[in-house]
């Protein structure tokens, strides 16, 4: 009958001797042990704070000093484990009730049968019993979920650490190249995605790229995204000459399949190879979704694949497309994640939006997402853009991105830094309020156009406010010479005025033309660059009056203690 390992302690409470030596002597013949008494509930109260192990009490209601009720409201309190039995008399039959709305098990009638008393009392000790092992489960479910939550925080932390590993890998600027722009954008669909790119200059007039794309999503496809760079050769290790790109591809992948032997573990992935001496581009792809080519005046041409995606056979065969590159034409590359289903009318909608005149890789992007269903799965999304024409380039990889949100970077309101450009100037422009984290993406366009030779305007018309950060950085730009500002708000010069730019303000016109159309660019930066980015602006502000150097004072010492500098 009973199912605890050891006797249960019981305690009968009754003004009556002679039914409580009735009472306790059933309940030593039913296994309990020891069994304990009390005349009244006062006694009952000392015995059960003596011993909590008490697993049942059977009490009269009726008693002098404390009547079985009271003691059941305490005990319920005091004993929670303990099991109630309630013995009542037709007289009491209504208190009974009332114990049983308290929080007794059952009641009997007062001198009841053993009969009576064996189901009653095994019934209540198989009730605690059963109520102790859900309290034994339920504790040990949440020590699991605990478990689990810790375990899936150590994830979570490893997921980031890896995406910032894989961030890394990711090209930070673009190289140089006089007569080109490009122009990238990377989204993963979580943490880690499969996606990587790349552009290289291999030589004076070589510039190489390549797209890939690794099956699946998460962290077995970064891996093998990575496993892919890793085993990558662009150049004859015996000459140092740029590989064709078709044997770039056949390479890594006789690497890769010697590497692994995992089914369904593969790649997409085109390369090209951009002779800008004789304007040629040399592409191969591999299972890779088409390559986009778009001349004025003639329609979108799509170079498909010329061979299997990388991992499949280790000989795979993979031929080339060469084609001449006139100025204006512009080459699209992307993951199969910007074209969830890789119909032809997503095709046809990309070449629309290819098409028109200034798309950026970032309007490429928002307008195609704008058309995909709303609970589509996101997977990882990387776009670059080539444009034969020149002009600033600029990779965002997506670090200001929360990874809940791949989008996010692209709504409306949210961009602070944008570029435009006409026949006669590019223009870096600042909305809303710009603050560091900003400066990166703002500063190195700037000085991408001004290498380039072109004259520069800083666009202030949308700008509400500028940290030190950014105020810092448009005097650095200001005083390389070739910059004009345009646009500035009554607020925006008054902290020009504040902070002694005299150069800054100096460059402000009123006779400039209305800005372009100007398109966002992100905010990706590693975690080291703004700190020296911080660093220059505050000490270019300090260069500029004492009442500055004293101001921004603390802000330099500690950033160059930081950096390991003298203070």
């Amino acid at each position: 009958m009973n199912p605890d390992p050891a006797p249960p302690v019981a305690l009968v409470v009754d003004d009556e001797p002679v039914t409580r030596l009735m009472v306790k002597r059933a309940l030593e013949k039913l296994g309990c042990a020891p069994v304990l008494d009390a005349p009244d509930g006062i006694a009952a109260q000392k015995i059960l704070r003596e011993r909590p192990d008490v697993a049942l009490v059977l009490t009269d209601i009726m008693m002098p000093r404390m009547d079985g009720l009271e003691l059941l409201r305490w005990g319920r309190e005091a004993v929670p484990d303990a099991m109630w039995i309630v013995l009542s008399g037709l007289e009491t039959f209504d208190s009974a009730v009332t114990a049983i709305r308290l929080g007794a098990f059952d009641f009997l009638p007062k001198s009841p049968h053993s009969e009576e008393m064996a189901v009653a009392v095994r019934n209540a000790l198989e009730r605690r019993h059963l109520l102790a092992e859900r309290e034994r489960l339920h504790g040990e479910l949440q020590r699991k979920v605990r478990q689990l939550e810790e375990t899936s925080e150590v994830l979570r932390r490893d997921l980031e650490r890896a995406e910032v590993i894989q961030r890394a890998l990711l090209p930070r600027s673009p190289p140089p190249m006089e007569g080109y722009c490009i122009q990238a954008v990377y989204r993963p669909g979580q943490h880690v995605g499969g996606d990587l790119y790349d552009v290289v200059r291999l030589g004076e007039r070589h510039l190489a790229f390549y797209l890939a794309d690794a099956t699946g999503h998460g962290v077995t496809s970064a891996m093998l995204s990575v496993l892919f760079k890793q085993r990558l050769v662009l150049v004859d290790p015996a000459t140092g000459i740029a590989l064709p790109p078709a044997e770039v591809l056949a390479a890594v992948n006789r690497s890769i399949c010697e590497a692994h032997a995992a089914p369904g573990l593969f790649l997409t992935a085109v390369f090209g190879l951009l002779d800008t001496g004789e304007s040629s581009l040399t592409l191969a792809s591999a299972g890779h979704p088409p390559v986009l080519h778009a001349r004025e005046g003639r329609p979108t041409r799509l170079i498909r694949r010329t061979g299997p995606a990388l991992g499949l056979a280790q000989d795979a065969q993979f031929g080339e497309e060469r084609m001449q590159l006139l100025a204006g034409d512009r080459i699209l590359l992307y993951t199969d994640g910007l074209l969830p289903s890789g119909s032809e009318r997503e095709l046809d909608l990309l070449q629309q939006v290819l098409e028109r005149p200034l798309a950026s890789a970032q309007e490429v992007m928002t307008d195609l997402h704008r058309q995909a269903p709303a609970d589509a799965d996101r997977d990882d999304v990387t776009i670059l853009l080539i444009d034969a024409h020149a002009g600033a380039s600029w990779f965002d990889n997506g670090a200001e991105t929360p990874a809940s949100d791949a989008r996010g970077a692209l709504r409306a309101g949210d961009e602070v830094v944008f570029y435009g450009e006409t026949d006669h100037a590019a223009y870096v422009g600042l909305r809303g309020r710009a603050t560091w984290m900003h400066c990166d993406a703002f500063h190195e366009t700037a000085l991408t156009v001004l290498d380039g030779g072109r004259r520069l305007v800083l666009d202030l018309s949308g700008c509400e406010y500028l940290d030190s950060t950014c105020l810092g950085t448009v005097h650095e730009l200001v005083a390389r010479g070739g910059v004009s500002l345009a646009g500035v708000a009554p607020a925006v010069r008054g902290l020009f005025e504040e902070l002694s730019m005299q150069q800054v303000l100096d460059a402000i016109r009123d006779d400039l033309p209305a800005a372009p159309e100007m398109h966002p660019l992100g905010t990706a930066s590693d975690h080291a660059a703004p700190q020296e980015r911080i660093l220059r602006a505050h000490e270019a502000l300090s260069a500029l009056s004492e009442r500055n150097r004293e101001e921004f004072k603390d802000v330099v010492e500690s950033l160059r203690s930081e950096q390991g500098g003298p203070a």
